[in-house]
């Protein structure tokens, strides 16, 4: 980019480019340490081509998973030991629901490759995919996480060519402000309810900002428009 005299920031930072202050701050709010690395794994799930398979010893991926996706995500954390697992996964594809497999080993079971592999079929306007013995449409809002409390897990090649792998390792920004936190929560609980409440307050804030915002600009640029019409 320098070399072609593009214009850009001083230093590029890709976080601002693939996500938003409202953003960050809505994951934070659903329990998303704010530091650098936390936020590079929220955009990973968020905007990678393929699922995020995400390395969570500490648990931190699954519990801000489950408060980002709520009540949409009832009925649909399975594990593969789970024997209706595979009828949950078809449906949540069908309807476009959100599903999680959590507690996961080494082994990813191969029933679910053609949702790894999104190895669909077209025919006219249908997609589906061939699940088990089944065609299943599917639903372009579909999503699925995977998650594994293993804390150095050895995943094969094919692995990872399928699926995103993402390590929701904590680091030592991440855990101080985690540490900061509980230890605030357990000598003034008062502030530590009051900072929660801020964190969501400051959230719906910014999005309510954003979608002002969104709003405006047409409405300006008609304005514009029509003025400029005027003077000519």
């Amino acid at each position: 980019m320098s070399e072609r005299s593009i214009p850009k920031n001083d230093p590029i930072n890709l976080q601002v480019l693939l996500t938003t202050e409202v953003e960050i701050i809505k994951w934070a709010s659903e329990g998303l340490p704010s530091d650098e690395l936390s936020v590079q794994n929220g955009i990973l799930c968020t905007q990678a081509s393929s699922f995020p398979l995400c390395v969570d010893p500490q648990m931190q991926a699954v519990t801000w998973i489950k408060k980002k996706e709520g009540k949409d995500l009832n009925g649909r954390v399975k594990t593969f030991n789970d024997s209706d697992f595979l009828k949950h996964l078809e449906m949540s594809v069908n309807f476009g629901f959100p599903f999680l497999f959590e507690n996961l080993d080494e082994y990813l079971d191969p029933v679910i490759n053609p949702v790894l592999e999104k190895n669909m079929t077209v025919q006219g306007t249908r997609k589906f995919i061939k699940l088990g013995d089944k065609e299943v449409d599917w639903d372009p809002s579909f999503r699925m996480y995977m998650t594994s409390k293993l804390s150095n897990p050895h995943y094969t090649p094919e692995i990872f060519g399928k699926a995103s792998i993402i390590n929701f390792a904590v680091t030592e920004d991440g855990l101080r402000d985690q540490l900061l936190n509980v230890v605030v929560g357990y000598e003034r609980p008062d502030l530590e309810a009051q900072r929660l409440e801020l964190v969501e307050e400051v959230s719906k804030n910014k999005a309510q900002q954003k979608q002002l915002g969104v709003k405006i600009l047409p409405t300006q640029s008609l304005l514009l428009a029509n003025n400029w019409a005027l003077f000519a």
